[in-house]
């Protein structure tokens, strides 16, 4: 039996006692000894003067050692030792000179020395009850040391190069909010980095919390990109993009999930140049683009510099500018168009099973049948780069969209370097809830990670760009004590070029394909733009260009050319057949004054819809009258013509303004229509 238990028996009762009472038992051995030494001394030294010198000089020697020694002590333990020790030798030099029982000796002895106990039975009681049940701090002083003095810490946990702390604070005079500022100082006493130390406080409570402590770095290897952790596995399982500091998997989930409670989430990258950003970006894109339901539009303004071996993956691809610009508007154009698919079909989300053909009658567009309709893969919108989209386009070019497209089964993806609210709106990153915040510059701190995260001592910005690929994470699904947590993304060496490119071809033959009702509302907007994933035995970013066309000047002999050598643009001309009448504008003068004739209403209807149709043909979407110019040469037709014109087809709706003054987003023509067919 456990003698601290007690027992039912006397032995045990009385065992229970004495341990109980052990910690107070030295004050009064001590006051027993000292009387002890008085009896002794008096019989020995009762009639010497020389005793009398020395038990003097021994007692003033006593008390100022005591009072040296505890230097180290606090002030009240220190004041303390010294009075007793001063008390006592004053006693037993009186006890051995005049005797035990001489006067009042025997009586300062008896008040005296139980008073002298008592006091430090009192000490030690009010010490002990601090630290009642058991719980005692085991700091050494480190909480009084950072300035939170009778702070506890109780019940470390240990786990692999992971310390976990409960520290509790002193009711009515410590909050949570006292601590995040000594972090620093606990990672001073401890010599190690600031990062290394983080509190994470209890949402039940406002004076507890834990200290977490990792002792070891063990991000200080890097680990190089070997391939998607679940090739041909479902988006809406989790996407490994690298490790924490303990060794823990770095992952984020995109999509919602209603059994867990999670909601789709869009995720902001944020990082200072060499922080590793590319790297991060690098690592998402090759889990997204591994799994088996969700397609992928990308824009991206340096032509692509770190994501061509990825091309061919992609469901739509663009540079920045114009391109960019008819992106956003066709997204934009699919957000309701992809929400009214899933609210058709009973689905409230966006899950796995939306993505499959719908064979659930739970799942049906129509009243008690199965309805077969296609699924609708996951839709990830990702913008790299995206401070040089929003000085193009306007700083809320993406409200509408991040505000909207989680219910449409939809990820937005911001990439950029400072997300500060002179780069984007804040609305918008306000709808950025998830964020992968890279080293930065200490100032910037702010703008990338909540200032709950930040309290709790994630600090970005202690990194700068000298340890590329250190981030934080911060997204739903992720415990909150990992907010703080540092972590790192693995990384891209000329090696994983090849694996990059065999994971674009998987994508070609396996990946997901995006569904009539997205392609219908994107093609709405973007006309021939919009392309949609290439096949894998067609074009990609790696294909040869065609062989070009032989030509009678490429080297070729005289004699091998059937026919006369006449230019292309003259060919069928008779050279019988008389001039044309002249015509308005033929006599303009060449110089001081427009050049360029003026066609008649009718022909200049034609041949602006002829142009168009031209630029519809070749996917490019937004124009301007600098896109008019070489056409306007062919045509004889003068700038302030095709400004004109462009009003009038705004007018008739053929062409909308965008958010830059001078550039108009061509209105695709309906599929079908004679005049698409004709431009087809």
């Amino acid at each position: 039996m456990n003698t601290r238990e007690g027992g039912s028996g006397g032995g045990g009762v009385g065992n229970y006692l004495l341990h109980r009472a052990k910690p107070h038992l030295p004050p009064w051995l001590g006051m027993a000894g000292v009387g002890l030494a008085g009896v002794l001394g008096h019989d020995r030294w009762a009639a010497s003067p020389a005793a009398a010198v020395g038990l003097t000089l021994t007692s003033v020697a006593l008390s100022g050692g005591a009072w040296v020694m505890g230097k180290s002590a606090s002030k009240q333990r220190r004041l303390h030792s010294a009075i007793t020790t001063a008390a006592g030798s004053a006693w037993l030099t009186a006890a051995c000179l005049a005797g035990p029982m001489a006067g009042p000796v025997d009586d300062a002895y008896l008040m005296g020395g139980s008073a002298l106990a008592l006091s430090w039975n009192v000490r030690i009681f009010m010490r002990t009850s601090d630290t009642s049940d058991g719980a005692g701090s085991t700091d050494g002083g480190l909480m009084e040391k950072i300035g939170l003095a009778r702070a506890q810490i109780r019940a470390a946990r240990a786990e692999p190069n992971r310390v976990t702390a409960r520290v509790g604070l002193v009711p009515g005079e410590q909050t949570n909010d006292d601590v995040p500022r000594t972090l620093p100082r606990i990672a001073s006493a401890l010599n190690l980095p600031t990062s290394a130390v983080r509190y994470q406080p209890d949402p039940d409570s406002a004076r507890e919390g834990d200290l977490v402590i990792v002792p070891e770095d063990m991000l200080n290897q890097t680990e190089e990109w070997e391939g998607p952790s679940n090739l041909g596995g479902s988006i809406a399982d989790p996407l490994v993009i690298g490790r924490y500091d303990d060794g823990s998997p770095l992952q984020l989930w995109l999509p919602g999930d209603p059994e867990e409670g999670r909601n789709t989430t869009h995720l902001l990258i944020a990082g200072g140049t060499g922080s590793g950003k590319g790297d991060a970006a690098l690592n998402l894109q090759t889990e997204i683009l591994s799994r088996s339901d969700v397609t992928m539009v990308f824009s991206d303004p340096k032509a692509f510099q770190d994501f061509r071996p990825l091309l061919p993956a992609y469901d739509w691809a663009v540079e920045g500018g114009a391109p960019s610009e008819v992106m956003v508007t066709a997204v934009q154009a699919a957000i309701p168009a992809r929400t009214a698919w899933l609210g058709a079909h009973g689905y409230r989300e966006w899950v796995p099973e939306a993505a499959r053909e719908q064979r659930d009658p739970k799942h049906s567009c129509r009243e008690g049948t199965v309805c077969g309709c296609p699924g609708m893969p996951f839709m990830v919108t990702w913008w790299e780069e995206a401070a040089n989209t929003l000085r193009f386009i306007g700083d809320d070019a993406f409200t509408g969209i991040t505000q909207e497209a989680r219910s449409a089964g939809m990820s937005v993806v911001v990439s950029l370097q400072r997300p500060s609210y002179d780069q984007m709106s804040t609305s918008t990153r306000a709808a950025l809830p998830s964020v992968l915040a890279l080293g930065c510059d200490e100032r910037d701190e702010g703008f990338s990670l909540p200032e709950r995260v930040i309290d709790a001592g994630a600090h970005p910005g202690t990194w700068g760009n000298r340890k590329p690929g250190y981030c934080y994470l911060v997204s739903s699904g992720i415990d909150e004590d990992r907010y703080a947590c540092p972590g790192r993304t693995q990384r891209f060496t000329s090696r994983a070029v090849e694996a990059m490119k065999l994971l674009a071809l998987w994508a070609q033959r396996h990946g997901a394909t995006a569904d009539p009702v997205t392609v219908h509302a994107l093609k709405s907007v973007a006309g021939a733009a919009y392309t949609g994933r290439p096949a894998p035995d067609t074009g990609s970013a790696t294909a040869a260009p065609p062989a070009p066309q032989a030509r009678a000047d490429d080297g070729q002999d005289v004699d091998d050319v059937d026919g006369l050598l006449v230019d292309p643009e003259d060919e069928g001309i008779d050279e019988e057949a008389e001039l044309p009448e002249p015509q308005q504008g033929d006599d303009t003068p060449l110089f001081g004054r427009e050049a360029g004739r003026k066609p008649s209403p009718e022909e200049s209807r034609r041949l602006f819809a002829q142009a168009l149709d031209e630029f519809e043909g070749a996917g490019l979407m937004v124009v301007g009258p600098r896109d008019f110019m070489d056409w306007c040469d062919r045509h004889g037709l003068s700038r302030p013509w095709v400004s004109a014109r462009l009003k009038e087809a705004a007018m008739e709706g053929r062409l909308e303004q965008t958010n830059t003054t001078g550039r108009w987003r061509i209105v695709p023509r309906p599929v079908g229509s004679p005049a698409a067919l004709t431009a087809a």
